[in-house]
């Protein structure tokens, strides 16, 4: 008997007085989205694949360092991820960094980033054993 973690297809996450729904992306998204992550510096992306949404402050450390390191990277992550514009993200006071922190955790969670990476890793693994 196996235990299926269960997804939620959407997060809403508030910004000010807004409400921004985040949705399971379509596959040409998500292209888009792995296209962004692929060019996210090795050390983070290790850190990246480590968060445990469930331990709040790893998980506020590695996005810090996330942040920090890949600025330009995370803003094509959030726009890509929220279909808010790019422009607006680095700029809108009202997202600031714990509106796009919370952006990035309902874009990883409702995406299952965490078994994406793994999966993708793995058969990356396996190739360059052959």
């Amino acid at each position: 008997m196996s235990i299926k973690k269960a997804l939620p297809k959407y997060k809403i996450v508030v910004i000010g007085e807004e409400e921004i729904k985040i949705e399971k992306l379509p596959l040409g998204k998500y292209a888009e989205l792995m296209l962004a992550l692929k060019n996210v510096p090795t050390d983070i992306m290790t850190d990246l694949q480590s968060i445990d949404t469930k331990d709040e402050d790893a998980t506020v450390q590695a996005l810090f360092g996330l942040f920090g390191k890949a600025w330009g990277q995370i803003l094509e992550i959030l726009a890509i991820g929220s279909g808010i514009d790019k422009e607006r993200i680095e700029n809108d006071p009202e997202i600031g960094l714990d509106g796009g922190i919370e952006l990035f955790l309902a874009i990883y969670e409702v995406n299952n980033l965490e078994k994406v990476i793994k999966q993708v890793k793995n058969a990356f693994n396996r190739s360059t054993k052959k």
